[in-house]
């Protein structure tokens, strides 16, 4: 509410210094700049709502008085925090028929609508760029979190069944898996609100050491070629996701192996020995590697084959250096 204020009292000054209302307009053009104004305190809490009342109200005000440029200064900030396409091209249109009998269709028309379009083209950029350091902060959160809780679950499970522990022991155990699991689900779920990639992928040999500790049998580790940064961390996100998934669904002991084909396409895969009914479904790790690799124009696809979970990476690597 903070920044919105500023912003409708720095619009307001603009508003009124440059004439875009003067006394002798009288007491309805008054209003009408009154209700072009003051809705953009809450631009952020109902954009939709306050971009159509400021857009009337400029387009009565443009069409009540000589219009200036700066009568639909308010229009442009209501724009920049609307996501609605076509709520911002109808605005946009209805300042532009507005300016018209008086200013033309190239200092009127043409120009508010242009002046309008990257009002809204900057809005969007922004939001564009909120969103993605939203998705950056879940998967760091996700990769960092997810793998120390499958971590400390896999102890506690390990501890429970070959412990030798009372019964208040296996209780306080009890107590502590149900919390680990109830809590990996929770972020799970708010992880799931944020989705709409992590700065720098996990830290594969910390992620594949730590996991041996909880029991994780890896036949080698993978080799990765010399790869572009971003394929390369698709790469290493990859096998860590893989890796963590293995622990944490078939426990200690768990053997990995992971198969690299370098070329065009480059090719990993993962597999490790089922235990238990094949999941099914992709939780968040794999729904966002899959989503990552589309947008490199690859694919991951995983499921049960031959008594193994197999997942697999193909991403284009033209970019591969020797």
């Amino acid at each position: 509410m903070r920044q919105s204020s500023v912003t409708t009292a720095a619009a307001a000054a603009v508003f009124f210094a440059s004439g875009a209302w003067t006394p002798h307009q009288g007491w309805v053009a008054a209003l009408l700049s009154a209700v072009q104004l003051v809705p953009l305190l809450w631009s952020r809490r109902a954009p939709a709502v306050v971009l159509v009342v400021v857009t009337l109200a400029t387009a009565g005000h443009l069409l009540l008085d000589q219009p200036r440029n700066t009568m639909y200064v308010p229009v442009l900030l209501a724009l920049y925090s609307t996501p609605r396409r076509w709520l911002a091209a109808a605005a946009a249109l209805a300042v532009g028929i507005t300016v018209y009998p008086a200013k033309g269709p190239f200092d009127g028309t043409l120009l508010a609508v242009t002046i309008c379009a990257v009002a809204w083209l900057l809005g969007a950029e922004r939001r564009r760029a909120l969103a993605d350091r939203a998705e950056r902060a879940a998967r760091r959160l996700h990769d960092t979190l997810a793998q120390t809780t499958a971590v400390m679950l896999v102890q506690a499970e390990t501890l429970r069944a070959v412990g030798d522990l009372t019964d208040a022991d296996r209780e306080r155990l009890d107590t502590l898996l149900a919390a680990g699991r109830g809590a990996l689900t929770l972020v799970r779920r708010t992880l799931d609100d944020l989705r709409d990639d992590a700065d720098r992928p996990p830290d594969l040999a910390e992620v594949l050491a730590r996991l041996r500790t909880a029991g994780l049998v890896l036949d080698r580790d993978p080799v990765l070629p010399v790869l572009p940064r971003p394929v390369r961390e698709l790469a290493e996100r990859f096998v860590a996701e893989t890796a963590v998934n293995a622990v944490r669904h078939n426990g200690p002991g768990v053997r990995l192996r992971v198969d690299v084909e370098t070329g065009e396409p480059l090719t990993i895969t993962a597999r490790n020995t089922l235990k238990g009914t094949p999941r099914t479904g992709a939780g968040y790790g794999l729904a966002g590697l899959a989503e990552q690799a589309a947008a490199a124009g690859g694919v991951v696809t995983h499921g049960p084959h031959e008594g193994e979970w197999v997942v697999s990476l193909e991403v284009p690597a033209l970019r591969v250096a020797h």
